[in-house]
């Protein structure tokens, strides 16, 4: 019981590295796209967060996401839209990178996010179809309204 409390203690100081995924972020990857991450900073072990995607004014895509230990690792967790969750535990961690990843995931299998000057990048990888792909979500900092 120790060793499961000590690695949760230490899953809860990992979300705390993540202190600069905090805030609201958003990019326009093309004319009446936008896509925007509202992270809360971490508090209590875990980082909170939301996203959203509008398209032509109509809101098409939604997630509810978390970052925290689930059985004592650090791990991102996904709700998209109404679906269950899924879970992508930490594969590496540094002070401007963070890699999750489940390889059992249909698509992505790994989420990326980086530290990127004042901004902040987004990554999603892995195999679809047979096929290598991957989308890339260069974030700028918003005011969170």
């Amino acid at each position: 019981m120790f060793a499961l409390m000590a690695t949760c203690a230490l899953a809860q100081e990992d979300a705390a590295k993540l202190s600069w995924m905090a805030g609201c972020w958003e990019t326009r990857p093309a004319p009446g796209l936008s896509i925007e991450e509202q992270w809360m900073k971490p508090a209590g072990g875990l980082l909170l967060g939301m996203g959203r995607t509008v398209r032509g004014g109509r809101t098409v895509f939604t997630e509810f996401l978390r970052i925290g230990p689930v059985n004592g690792k650090l791990t991102y967790t996904a709700r998209i839209g109404t679906k269950g969750v899924t879970d992508f535990p930490v594969l590496r961690l540094s002070e401007t990178e963070v890699v999750f990843e489940n390889p059992t995931h249909d698509f992505p299998q790994r989420i990326v996010y980086r530290k990127s000057g004042d901004g902040l990048s987004a990554r999603i990888e892995g195999s679809a179809k047979g096929k290598e792909r991957s989308e890339e979500f260069p974030y700028t900092r918003v005011k969170c309204e």
